[in-house]
């Protein structure tokens, strides 16, 4: 619970403040706290999700109370959940491994191993190693893809024997985040 603290002036039923210069009247010394829950200083959200947990929409205000729409959709077989407060589509997902279903933060792609310029000579090799294992890689060349690939060991060689900045990207399944690095080649 969280607490607001009134002057107990004015915690008094019918009080007018004396006088027209705005003054009030001292009616003791100790403040009145009065608690309110929780609940009134959240914000319900609506989160639809499909049957992996990926969150495909966030309802964050609607003309009908968030009960009534989850509700409704729940009569419709609609997956979601009810959540207090905000949620980032591309941060969170739902975590259906637990009853009831809990918005959890996605894990970050682990890359490891130095991301260093190269020489593009095709012999320069980076060696680098991603957690999760099983993961698809997408290599950018000037904003088109030049090189996709699923990974199922978790190891990454690049080499190329052109010049330029490479983004690569990796895309592992749900719930983790996208990892990208930039290679650069010279």
């Amino acid at each position: 619970m969280t607490g607001v603290t009134l002057d107990s002036a004015w915690a008094v039923p019918g009080f007018v403040p004396a006088g027209a210069d705005g003054e009030g009247l001292t009616v003791g010394s100790q403040p009145i706290t009065v608690d309110e829950p929780e609940a009134l200083n959240r914000t319900k959200t609506l989160i639809r999700h499909d049957a992996n947990g990926v969150i495909t929409q966030v309802i964050l205000e609607a003309a009908r109370p968030m009960d009534e729409i989850s509700k409704s959709f729940a009569e419709a077989g609609i997956d979601h959940i009810l959540y207090d407060g905000p949620v980032d589509i591309k941060e969170a997902y739902v975590d259906l491994s637990t009853d009831p279903p809990e918005i959890r933060p996605k894990p970050e792609v682990v890359i490891s191993g130095e991301i260093r310029p190269i020489k593009a000579d095709g012999i320069d090799v980076l060696h680098l190693t991603v957690r999760p294992e099983k993961f698809t890689v997408y290599v950018w060349f000037e904003n088109r893809l030049v090189h996709q690939e699923d990974v199922t060991d978790g190891a990454i060689e690049f080499a190329i024997d052109q010049a330029g900045t490479f983004r690569v990207t990796i895309v592992a399944a749900q719930p983790y985040k996208v990892g990208a690095f930039e290679v650069i080649a010279r």
